[in-house]
């Protein structure tokens, strides 16, 4: 395999294995051939049974085997990084190339495709972002956390990237803040409950026009959160803030598993791509040159559907100009 770095750390300091399975909503909508770390099976699965030694001479003679079934996709290659811990997949797509899972994201559509080839999903698809007890419980969370750093925010716009139908925007920013601007690649409208008059969405950024920018729950799905997250930088004043929260999905069973080199479980690769814990957005702060942390917490959230560990994360553009890339020490 070629040389890699970290898409969330840019350290080089990585080990990779075949741990990614990709699940099969990704695969309807994502064009995964693209992917040059892929490895395939013609039995569907990775087996333990040792070859036959009839079998084995036969190999080695060079005459065709007896096919077992078509070529299917078995596993991809993730990476983990020794510096900032995060899990990705080796491959990396592009914005353009994760568009088709977006488009329609959480509509009608999108949960008909889903579970079209995932079932089981029917059982949560109504309550996923819906849920009351999930708009209720982040923005609380969001709210507190923000609160406790009142004395860093001194007004102006806000701009919420990946924000969706503009829900998830807690009380402290409707106080806080002149006009709320959403930018999100869904063709999905404002929620009915939002205030049109403050919160609008937008298709065109203001270079450097927002003194406060959240993204929430976005860099898990993208394939390059380091360079997403310098590219809005551009977006952010000079001095100005930004929020960032992620789920904390990377548990010390994974990375044990790829300190060991076994590779027995799968981890699927769903709209989730990448995997963090507390360490991955502090690496990914750390290695921005015109970034420095303010301050970060994690903590459970009840969703109504499921409970998930949150990682918050609150940082400051420290000086103007072109964003520098600081090397990872």
């Amino acid at each position: 395999m070629r040389a890699q770095s970290c898409r969330i750390c840019g350290s080089t300091d990585l080990k990779a294995l075949p741990m990614g399975q990709y699940a099969e909503f990704f695969r309807l909508r994502v064009d995964t051939s693209k992917d040059e770390f892929l490895l395939y099976t013609r039995t569907g699965s990775i087996t333990t049974k040792p070859m036959s030694l009839a079998a084995r001479k036969r190999r080695m003679s060079g005459k065709p085997m007896k096919e077992t079934g078509p070529v299917k996709q078995l596993r991809t290659y993730l990476q983990a990084c020794e510096l900032c811990h995060s899990v990705t997949p080796c491959h990396e797509y592009s914005y353009e190339d994760l568009l088709g899972l977006y488009r329609d994201y959480r509509s009608e559509t999108y949960n008909r495709d889903r579970i079209s080839v995932e079932p089981s999903y029917a059982r949560i698809a109504k309550d996923v972002g819906t849920h009351p007890l999930e708009t209720a419980n982040r923005n609380l969370a969001v709210d507190g956390f923000l609160r406790k750093n009142a004395s860093q925010f001194s007004g102006g716009d806000l701009l919420d990237y990946g924000g969706s139908d503009g829900q998830f925007l807690p009380p402290f920013v409707h106080e806080r803040f002149g006009t709320l601007y959403v930018y999100d690649p869904s063709d999905a409208r404002l929620h009915p409950s939002v205030d049109g008059r403050k919160v609008k969405k937008i298709a065109v950024m203001r270079p450097e026009g927002y003194s406060f920018i959240t993204c929430m729950h976005v860099l898990e799905h993208l394939g390059n959160p380091r360079a997403f997250t310098i590219e809005a930088l551009r977006f952010l004043a000079p001095g100005g803030l930004i929020y960032i929260e992620v789920p904390l999905a990377l548990n010390k069973f994974i990375r044990d598993d790829f300190a060991q080199n076994i590779v027995d479980m799968p981890i699927r690769i769903h709209e989730h791509m990448n995997l963090f814990d507390r360490m991955g957005i502090r690496g990914l702060v750390a290695s921005i040159a015109d970034l420095e942390m303010v301050d970060d917490a994690e903590d459970v959230v009840d969703f109504g559907w499921t409970t998930g560990l949150i990682g918050r994360f609150l940082a400051r553009r420290t000086v103007s100009g072109t964003e520098r890339s600081r090397k990872p020490q």
